[in-house]
């Protein structure tokens, strides 16, 4: 049936066009006189592409009519995978005159495996002319082609079922062929919105982390398409005539996936699903999805599930007849109760039953944590936008191997690992790193990875400084930090990867944030290996205090207070004197002064 919502079209043309479902065509003609007609008549009209699609016995099952460039080749019936091309032919008009298929004609074809696409050229000034697209086997693989006919009689001529038998020949003996298995690569188009008020992260840059995040998941960016709009849209999230845009490309470039740069919700993903036969998702899924590729230890596996359970939770609603049909099985259902309930229910449960398990690993993390405190043991976590750098730099602090990677979210698990002997007795977290449009929901879910963080002496804020971007990612981590109670710890800024800046860019950096920066800050490269010994010096003197020389007059009858001072490893010297041991200590602000403030000589 045409789409009858056409603004400018009379109902007269709509219904002339529908009259034509189920009108079948005489001596298994392609196309005849009566057909090419009304198609005519109706392009001139309304300017418009006109569409039928017919069967294999040439009998009208559907028709459209689409804007002035492009009309949707879809229908429910029409299956992609297939073991056999299907039974559809599709006939339409191109106004203008050009009877040449375009790029989203071949591929609308292909896409639906269609038995052959033909293109009628109509312009009053220009005789009607005809092509037609048929799929071509050619030396082990399968595309359409196209041919020219200037007259009805010669399109009718042509010998489409040899081209039908050839190619349901090669679908059928050719397991690796497209038309007879799951296209497993997901070739995604990115969309997003330019809203008035940003903060953070430009758009530009954000689409940029968009398409890294889509390939961190494993897919490919096939196209990217951007809006600026005062507001998202309710339904669509781009506006209705962007819409088109995103499907004219979605047929140029064979995409299976859209990929939102904002989180959408169960309507908008529907209807978008529904317009552009498209699988649809957003920048958390593919967040949660990079999640669950990651994570590797019981307590990472536990609260990646509970953020998905919790994200499936906020959008089932609106699911359509998939989530509204009738549940089974005894005790799912009360009398009369949907899926829709019976899903809510048993996720309720799911997710009910992980935040308990959770909760006992949080307990576990917070014992370790007061027995840590008990014993005076210092812990120093890494934080920072993801890709900052701060595995490499965990590596440097511990000598560990933690896996470094140049990608998005490459450490999820939290690692605790003390710190190089040589430099220091401490503990170094690394933990999850942040990123923008972060929701709310995935921080909370992550509670037991950032604790490490909530329970930190000391932060190391790692910023990726050979990003342009890189004061706006500061902020979106500062945010995180207000987000989860810990924007009054401790913080080192941590400039890194400063290796990939000029001389002069490392001045000018140097410079801006002489002022800019109140706290303490350092300039390293952690794959270089630049500014290690500083940060250790720094990292120390923050978590100690500053060291100092202490001179105590220990009477040789006090061994205690003597093997005390050996135990806390403070002695730099001892000389006999006559009075007692002359002690010479090193001390910082944590040294329990006053049980030595008797034996005090001189601090130095």
């Amino acid at each position: 049936m045409a789409d009858n919502n056409k603004s400018g079209i009379r109902q007269s043309y709509i219904n002339e066009l529908n009259d034509l479902i189920g009108y079948q065509m005489e001596n298994q003609v392609l196309l005849d006189e009566y057909v090419l007609e009304i198609l005519k008549r109706l392009t001139l009209i309304t300017k418009r592409e006109v569409l039928i699609c017919t069967n294999d016995k040439n009998r009208v099952q559907w028709v459209n009519i689409g804007d002035a460039s492009t009309v949707n080749i879809g229908n429910a019936e029409m299956l992609y995978h297939v073991k056999a091309l299907n039974k559809y032919r599709v006939i339409h008009t191109h106004p203008g005159g050009n009877p040449r298929l375009s790029a989203e004609d071949f591929s609308a074809a292909k896409k639906q495996s269609l038995q052959c696409i033909i293109a009628i050229g109509v312009d009053e000034k220009i005789p009607t002319s005809f092509s037609i697209g048929v799929p071509v086997v050619e030396e082990g693989t399968m595309e359409y082609g196209q041919g020219l006919f200037k007259t009805l009689k010669e399109l009718n001529k042509f010998p489409l079922e040899h081209y039908i038998l050839l190619a349901d020949r090669f679908i059928k003996d050719d397991p690796n062929n497209r038309f007879d298995a799951e296209d497993e690569e997901e070739r995604a188009l990115l969309i997003g919105l330019d809203l008035p008020g940003n903060k953070g992260i430009e758009l530009v840059d954000s689409m940029e982390e968009l398409r890294q995040l889509v390939k961190t998941a494993g897919g490919i960016v096939e196209e990217e398409v951007c809006q600026s709009k005062n507001q998202i849209d309710p339904t669509f999230y781009v506006g209705k005539g962007k819409l088109q845009e995103l499907i004219k490309v979605i047929q140029n470039h064979d995409i299976n996936l859209i990929v939102a740069n904002d989180e959408l919700n169960s309507r908008q993903i529907a209807n978008i699903e529904a317009a552009t036969g498209t699988k649809t998702v957003d920048r958390t899924t593919i967040i949660l999805d990079i999640f669950a590729r990651h994570a590797k230890t019981k307590e990472g596996k536990l609260q990646v599930e509970l953020a998905q359970q919790k994200y499936r939770m906020s959008h089932l609603k609106g699911l359509g007849i998939v989530m509204s049909r009738t549940g089974g099985g005894i005790g799912t259902r009360g009398p009369g109760e949907k899926k829709l309930e019976t899903d809510r229910r048993h996720i309720r449960k799911q997710l009910e039953e992980l935040e308990a398990r959770i909760e006992r690993i949080n307990k576990s993390n917070q014992l370790n944590a007061v027995q840590r405190s008990k014993n005076k043991i210092k812990t120093v976590s890494l934080i920072g936008y993801t890709n900052s750098g701060k595995s490499t730099l965990f590596n440097r602090l511990t000598q560990s191997e933690v896996v470094t990677k140049d990608g998005l979210f490459i450490t999820l698990d939290s690692t605790l690992r003390k710190v190089d002997p040589e430099h220091g007795e401490y503990l170094v977290s690394d933990t999850v790193g942040f990123i923008d449009k972060l929701p709310h929901d995935l921080i909370k879910a992550f509670k037991t990875t950032l604790m490490e963080v909530e329970t930190a002496d000391l932060l190391l804020h790692v910023v990726d400084v050979s990003n342009h971007n890189y004061e706006a990612q500061i902020e979106v981590v500062n945010q995180v930090l207000s987000d989860i109670g810990s924007g009054n710890k401790k913080v080192i800024m941590i400039y890194n990867k400063i290796d990939k800046l000029t001389p002069e860019e490392q001045d000018a950096l140097l410079l801006k944030n002489q002022v800019a920066v109140e706290e303490l800050a350092l300039y390293i490269s952690a794959k270089e290996g630049m500014a290690i010994e500083g940060l250790f010096e720094i990292i120390n003197r923050v978590l100690v205090g500053e060291k100092r020389e202490m001179q105590l007059l220990i009477p040789y009858d006090d061994n205690k207070s003597l093997a005390l001072l050996h135990e806390m490893k403070v002695v730099l010297a001892i000389d006999y004197q006559a009075d007692g041991n002359l002690v010479t200590i090193e001390m910082t602000d944590d040294f329990p002064t006053h049980l030595f403030e008797k034996y005090q000589v001189t601090e130095v």
